[in-house]
């Protein structure tokens, strides 16, 4: 059996695997974000050394 790895929430993106941008005002437009590169857009890095 395996250790559990230890992770804790991404401070860049605070848990949500995009980095932060602001959306367009003006209707039928979206901007997609893209993918943290701090936790490569999985919301959790690993804490500690392991």
């Amino acid at each position: 059996m395996q250790p559990k790895i230890k992770e804790r929430i991404c401070p860049a993106c605070k848990g949500t695997g995009v980095q932060p941008i602001a959306q367009a005002v003006q209707p039928g437009h979206r901007i997609y974000p893209v993918k943290c590169a701090a936790c490569e857009g999985k919301g959790k890095i690993r804490d500690g050394a392991n």
